[in-house]
């Protein structure tokens, strides 16, 4: 498999895009109408995003990194991309300090402003005409881990009280990524004295692929009794959805450290098209 994770630039692209453009729609929806000025500056990306997103479906599949067109798209979704990663950190200080009505937590923010300075590193290389370096096994599980016990601990929280099997199951998935998390730590420490692939590193990226599945699979089933109106909750399903293509991005770039895994490569990237809010 590539080290890459056979995910290409393009295809980069329109998922960190994709990404981004959903945190905005989250942070809008999330403010109270009271804060008329924040709920103005995350509408203002909305087209900024959805253009963004247009263009990137249109680059070509793998071109390379050092191509005109490459270079140019890099350098066109580089200060929209960073000027939405100020306007999270300025929101994360207003809520530390409870100087906004926002019904999000400073920690919420921890996973997606580092999803947004991922996508950043990457554009640094981009908009040079180079391939951006892949993570390191730590650093990617360290990403995308929090992004998953974060998941879980939003949908628990999403459920109406009476959802108590499917929220004793979330929690049961929070409590497993959150072990990860600390295992994590660790493995980093072991880093200092023993080179990265030995064999209890690349048991434990196993594990961890293996309970992303899990969730992966447990999200699937929440989102089609949401649709079929068979679920009580304050999601919604463009949140709900958002959980697809960030897990089988991990999926992808994870398997890479796993041997006999497979790709995912039919796994989506981008968020499923649907009709129902």
């Amino acid at each position: 498999m590539m080290q890459d994770g056979g995910v290409s630039i393009g295809e980069e692209h329109l998922f960190w895009l994709e990404v981004l453009e959903d945190h905005a729609h989250f942070l809008r929806d999330y403010l109270s109408p009271e804060e008329k000025r924040w709920w103005q500056e995350a509408e203002r990306f909305f087209p900024l995003f959805a253009e963004a997103v247009r263009q990137a479906r249109e680059l070509p599949p793998y071109e390379p990194a050092q191509s005109a067109r490459m270079q140019a798209f890099a350098a066109y979704a580089q200060p929209i991309a960073a000027a939405y990663c100020r306007l999270e950190e300025h929101m994360q200080h207003l809520r530390l300090l409870n100087q906004v009505n926002l019904n999000l937590t400073p920690s919420y923010f921890n996973g997606t402003i580092s999803e947004n300075r991922e996508y950043l590193r990457q554009l640094s290389y981009w908009t040079r005409g180079l391939p951006a370096p892949p993570l390191a096994l730590n650093q990617l599980l360290e990403l995308w881990l929090e992004d998953q016990l974060g998941h879980a601990v939003l949908l628990q929280g999403l459920l109406d009280p009476v959802e108590r099997a499917l929220g004793a199951e979330a929690d049961r998935f929070a409590a497993i990524f959150s072990s990860h998390i600390v295992k994590n730590h660790a493995m980093q420490h072991y880093l200092r004295s023993t080179p990265p692939g030995f064999p209890y590193e690349t048991r434990f990226a196993a594990d961890v692929l293996e309970t992303v599945q899990g969730f992966y699979a447990f999200v699937q089933r929440v989102v089609a009794q949401y649709i079929g109106t068979e679920l009580l909750s304050k999601a919604t399903l463009r949140f709900l959805d958002h959980h697809f293509p960030e897990s089988c991005y991990f999926m992808r770039k994870l398997a890479v450290f796993v041997p006999g895994a497979p790709s995912f490569a039919d796994c989506p990237l981008t968020r499923p098209r649907r009709d129902t809010p």
